[in-house]
């Protein structure tokens, strides 16, 4: 008999043996950790399903990760499949440089048009989020040279926000252990706390607000603890950045398509508009890789009628296969009412996770499937690593989870149509996994 998922016609795949000797001999890992990778092994997924994922010796674990916090429609949605290979058939490729396009990219960009927050009506394409965070970052810069304020060049941003790992997006990024290793770093960037708008005011009088050009945020910080803002934050900072002339860009890379309950975080859970809006992970859910800047009509008039080009490019922006996936993942998102069902299910998922009444649950918060535990016991915050035990135990109960690298935060991004039933037994791998792990943490 062929092996399972094997093409006839096509030579056999490896056995899960020899894949892991190939894996371990060439594949180097995003974020590879040696140490780690020696003593645990690798780890080859081969299918999803909903929010379920088989691993290359067929074990089968719930993905309450999403993926890399992006599959939000879940794996399996043959009729993504069939676009992809719909469009290859027709145009595989071609490139958005100058005044070329392709048709899947023009409709896609009309289409986030149409459901973007208000005066968000131009889309620039990219392959992944941090290049969208890097074209939102020049088109601040740009926005301001266009209109005679050339010193307008410093970009603000959370002390624990996380933006990317290209050089741009990587010295926005607050998460100095990530950064340092790759010094020294992109000039014009300026860390303030997040969630403090007293210290965003001191920041904006210390460095002059004639100086800054925008503020970088995530609507929730989520890899740096997932640090939901004080009530009316987001309003009284969109107040303080008009005041001043600067503008306010969303990463809304993890946070948009659903995940915290609204369309977009920044416009639909906190009632704010920014200028321009990176996004990527949700928009396709992670079937190809894409990303896409949405700008405010003001920021594209100032280049154009100041005459500037934007001097910018991606071999693979607004790829046809990918634009044309992604329509049909946003029509899914839609159809199936995934932003609410984000809500409620959040909601729910976070209440169970309070009624367990576990001791090292400092607490449990977030938006939506966007959530976020700090583990404390008897109010002294776990040390740093300790998070990751959690992690390998989840994992050798079959539930993958997430958690903050930098501070001991476990991170829940669960797919969007995740079951009652998956809740559930999130919820109690969860719980059981840190009761597990608590007294080797502790010495106990």
């Amino acid at each position: 008999m062929p092996e399972p998922n094997h093409t006839p016609g096509r030579p056999a795949p490896p056995d899960p043996a020899t894949l892991k000797q190939l894996q371990a001999r060439h594949y180097l890992h995003s974020e590879h950790d040696f140490r780690v990778f020696r003593e645990l092994g690798p780890v080859i997924i081969v299918r999803g399903e909903g929010s379920t994922v088989w691993d290359s010796e067929g074990r089968a674990y719930l993905d309450a990760q999403g993926g890399l916090c992006l599959v939000n429609i879940g794996y399996g949605r043959r009729e993504l499949a069939e676009a992809a290979a719909e469009q290859m058939a027709e145009l595989p490729y071609y490139h958005t440089y100058w005044r070329f396009s392709n048709r899947p990219a023009v409709e896609l960009a009309a289409r986030l048009a149409e459901i973007a927050p208000p005066g968000l009506e131009t889309v620039y394409f990219t392959p992944g989020g941090a290049e969208a965070v890097e074209v939102a970052i020049k088109l601040a810069r740009a926005y301001h040279r266009a209109r005679g304020e050339v010193q307008r060049y410093k970009i603000l941003a959370f002390e624990n926000g996380y933006h990317g790992s290209t050089f741009g997006a990587l010295s926005a990024s607050g998460l100095a252990p990530h950064r340092d290793p790759f010094g020294p770093l992109v000039p014009g960037f300026v860390h303030v706390p997040p969630g403090d708008l007293d210290a965003l005011a001191a920041t904006l009088e210390r460095e002059g607000p004639e100086t800054v050009a925008a503020l970088l945020a995530e609507p929730i910080p989520a890899v740096g603890g997932v640090t939901v803002p004080p009530e009316g934050y987001w309003p009284a900072v969109r107040e303080l950045l008009d005041r001043h002339g600067i503008l306010l860009i969303a990463d809304e890379v993890l946070t948009g398509f659903g995940r915290c309950g609204g369309l977009w975080c920044l416009q639909d859970v906190f009632g704010v508009t920014p200028d321009l809006l990176a996004t990527a992970k949700g928009l396709t859910s992670g079937y190809l890789p894409m990303g896409a800047t949405l700008c405010h009509r003001r920021v594209v008039q100032a280049l154009e009628e100041a005459g500037m080009p934007f001097l910018h490019g991606h071999t693979y922006g607004g790829h046809p296969v990918a634009a044309r996936v992604a329509l049909g993942a946003i029509d899914i998102l839609l159809r199936e009412r995934l932003p609410e069902r984000a809500a409620i299910l959040g909601e729910r998922l976070m209440a169970a996770f309070r009624a367990t009444g576990n001791p090292h649950f400092a607490e449990v918060r977030g938006k939506g499937l966007l959530i976020g535990i700090p583990l404390a016991t008897d109010g002294r915050p776990w040390p740093q690593g300790s998070q990751f035990r959690v992690e390998a135990e989840c994992f050798r109960r079959g539930v993958i989870i997430g958690v903050c690298p930098y501070t001991p935060v476990i991170l829940l991004t669960p797919p969007l149509v995740l079951t009652e039933a998956e809740a559930d037994r999130l919820v109690e791998v969860v719980d059981a996994a840190v009761r597990a792990v608590a007294p080797a943490v502790w010495g106990g």
